[in-house]
């Protein structure tokens, strides 16, 4: 039913790696009956919690009809690895090769989530800040 109000309003349900199988949703163990929550966590740097849904599904269709879902919609497609490459050369930039998994300095692979399966890292004042995941190692 969620599915074909998304088609109908001509949104789409996001498609996450986590538990419940959509951006912005999540699985509440508090409530059986309304076991899935949707929040956005870039409205004005805060978290906003939109509700609890019945079905993931539902929740999503929430979310999607939010701005910050139809940004994510239209927001920039992930670089290839060629592309990253030739912008860092842009920029004056140089990929550090290392010998670990994913063949770059500070960059990890992600096992956690396939669609950006690598995780870029810094060490910055004694500690290590999460820079964000990503298509390839080049981008990374």
């Amino acid at each position: 039913e969620a599915v074909a109000q998304a088609q109908a309003e001509g949104l789409s349900l996001l498609p996450s790696d986590n538990q419940a199988g959509y951006r912005g949703v999540y699985v509440h163990s508090g409530c059986k009956s309304k076991p899935f929550a949707a929040a956005v966590w870039w409205r004005g740097g805060k978290p906003h919690h939109i509700g609890t849904f019945a079905t993931a599904e539902e929740a999503a269709l929430h979310v999607a009809r939010t701005p910050e879902a139809q940004a994510w919609v239209v927001g920039p497609a992930p670089l290839t690895a060629e592309e990253a490459v030739a912008q860092a050369q842009e920029e004056g930039l140089a990929l550090v090769p290392s010998d670990n998994q994913a063949g770059y300095h500070g960059v990890y692979v992600n096992n956690v989530c396939k669609s950006k399966p690598f995780t870029a890292r810094v060490h910055r004042g004694g500690k290590q800040h999460e820079l964000g995941t990503f298509a390839t190692a080049e981008e990374a």
